[in-house]
């Protein structure tokens, strides 16, 4: 592999493939040991988040139920056991999900994006794992064709979380800024992302200056939209496209641990693109490092496998195999597998559920009920 020079690190000097196609039960990734347990979540394309219900200190989860037009929550034991305890009403067609804290109440509340509707779902926690529906959900949202993702931030920096949306038909995303009541100010304002950002949109600072900036992927590029808001005033800018082929989702890491946030583009192809940032809001497209892969990457989920503090990827696709990106100072090892139980892999999530340092995993199939979670031992 070419070594690459510049301002920052040394981007990843050479790229070694471990293991192959690994049918085994265990996985061993950067000398763990991680050992999967069968779960049952609903049935249909699944979206995963995780978050702390009720403030014990260990991660749980929540679950859309596209088929049965309900959220799951699981509470988690802090060693990696998951619990259901509470399926709750979330609309028709529950898909993307988001949590945060959007009263102020100290509890975490999920907004759901109700796929093929004009409206979305917004549940309000009590910190105890009860969620109600917010007395302005369901949330009529005007996006055309209709809602794919949704997330969670504080964009202006006012304390208060705003809602984020993609809006396909007017090339943008919808933002609407969170209010002192727990609601949201409507109509809106657009974000021009110059494209379609059909598979939804990534969050990070990009230029470290405390304001969280965007990129998309859209139908050929993937825009990069900085942040210069106030709380005063919302003010996006659309700094650069890179240029990508079929470019299917998007996610911001740091993977070799300069500091910076890097690129990840996961192709509608066979193709994975990690490009460094350089801390100033741009990509280092003569730096990239290409990864070929199966056949159509669908999520990338963001973690911590072997404890190293350098974050690393997952990354699920049409073909039923999955792979790994170890990040790393020197080099980015990749890893790939697959496993019988979850012939269509969908939803993918990394979290430390046993409290060990070392992130977990958990894959879910687009097929079944079926989800495999895979803990660290």
């Amino acid at each position: 592999m070419e070594k690459y020079k510049g301002i920052q690190h040394f981007l990843f000097l050479f790229i070694t493939s471990c293991c192959g196609i690994c049918h085994a039960n265990t996985l061993n990734l950067g000398g763990t040991i991680f050992t999967p347990t069968l779960m049952e979540l609903g049935k249909g394309e699944s979206s995963l988040a995780v978050f702390d219900f009720n403030s014990d200190g260990h991660k749980d989860l929540v679950v859309s139920n596209y088929a049965d037009n309900n959220i799951v929550i699981y509470r988690g034991n802090g060693k990696g056991n998951l619990t259901e305890i509470k399926r709750t009403s979330a609309g028709i067609n529950p898909t993307d999900i988001a949590t945060a804290d959007i009263n102020g109440d100290g509890a975490f509340d999920i907004a759901i994006a109700n796929h093929e509707t004009s409206y979305m779902t917004v549940l309000l926690g009590d910190g105890k794992g009860n969620f109600i529906p917010a007395a302005y959900s369901p949330f009529g949202i005007e996006v055309k064709p209709h809602l794919h993702e949704v997330q969670l931030h504080d964009l202006d920096n006012d304390n208060k979380v705003d809602l984020i949306v993609d809006n396909r038909a007017n090339q943008g995303l919808l933002v609407l800024r969170g209010l002192d009541d727990g609601s949201f100010q409507t109509p809106g304002e657009l974000i021009n992302v110059a494209g379609d950002p059909y598979r939804g949109f990534a969050i990070a600072d990009l230029n470290t200056d405390g304001r969280l900036d965007i990129v998309t992927p859209n139908q050929q590029e993937v825009a990069t939209i900085l942040n210069a808001s106030s709380s005063e005033k919302l003010s996006f800018t659309l700094h650069e496209s890179v240029e990508s082929t079929r470019p299917f989702s998007v996610e911001l890491a740091d993977l070799n641990g300069d500091g910076h946030n890097d690129l990840i583009v996961a192709s509608n192809g066979d193709n994975i693109t990690i490009i460094p940032g350089d801390g100033t809001g741009n990509f280092l497209e003569k730096q990239k490092t290409s990864i070929k892969t199966s056949s159509g990457a669908k999520q990338i989920a963001i973690g911590d496998i072997n404890g190293d503090g350098i974050k690393d990827s997952l990354v699920s696709s049409w073909s039923g195999k999955l792979l790994i990106i170890l990040g790393s100072k020197t080099k980015l090892e990749t890893i790939s597998f697959e496993h019988l139980n979850i012939p269509n892999p969908w939803a993918v999530m990394m979290e430390d559920f046993n409290q060990d340092g070392k992130s977990d995993f958990i894959i879910s199939d687009g097929n079944s009920t079926n989800a495999l979670m895979y803990v660290s031992q």
